[in-house]
C-alpha cells in the first residue's frame, strides 16, 4: 500500500521560521512525519480532521498512476493552533496528456472544483518538469501583505 511506503522513508521537516512557518524552500517527507507534525490534536479537532481529508485525497490521487509528488501548502502547515486550510500543488508525471479523457476517480482529484468540493482544499496541477511547477511553488511562497517573507511547503512523493 503507498502509505506503508511512504512510511519508511523519513526525513525531518525543519523548524519553524519565528514567523511560525516552514523555512523557504520545498521540503520532502513522508505522510507518517507529516501526522505525527501537524495532524495531532491541539486545542480542537481541527488538525486530524484536516489531515484525515489530506490522507484520503492522497489515496485517491496515489490510485490514478498520474502523480508524481503532492506539494502540501496553506496554514495547515505553520504553527497555527487552529490552521483552516490546506492548498495543494499536484505534480503530474512529465508528458501528462491534458487533453485525454478522465475516468471519473482521476476527475475527482484533477479537477480543481471536485477536489475543492470533495476535500476542501484548493489546487494546482503541473506536470513535472515544466515552468508552471516552479511558478506555483513562488506563488505558494508568497504571503498575504508581506512581501518581504517567504514560506516553505512539504512534498510527498508517492
Amino acid at each position: 500500500m503507498f502509505l506503508d511506503a511512504l512510511d519508511c522513508v523519513i526525513m525531518p521537516i525543519p523548524a519553524f521560521t519565528s514567523e511560525g512557518l516552514l523555512p523557504e524552500g520545498v521540503h520532502d517527507c513522508s505522510l507518517a512525519e507529516l501526522q505525527e507534525r501537524f495532524g495531532h490534536f491541539q486545542r480542537n479537532d481541527v488538525r486530524p480532521r484536516l489531515f484525515e481529508r489530506l490522507s484520503r485525497f492522497i489515496q485517491h490521487a496515489v490510485a490514478t498512476g498520474l502523480v508524481t509528488s503532492i506539494i502540501v501548502d496553506g496554514s495547515f502547515v505553520t504553527s497555527k493552533d487552529e490552521p483552516n486550510d490546506i492548498d495543494l500543488i499536484l505534480v503530474l508525471r512529465a508528458g501528462h496528456d491534458f487533453a485525454a479523457d478522465l475516468r471519473p476517480f482521476e476527475y475527482n482529484v484533477m479537477s480543481r472544483q471536485r477536489v475543492s468540493r470533495l476535500f476542501g482544499f484548493d489546487m494546482l496541477l503541473a506536470e513535472e518538469g515544466r515552468p508552471e511547477l516552479a511558478e506555483h511553488i513562488a506563488f505558494f511562497a508568497q504571503m498575504r501583505k508581506r512581501d518581504d517573507v517567504r514560506k516553505g511547503m512539504l512534498r510527498i512523493r508517492p
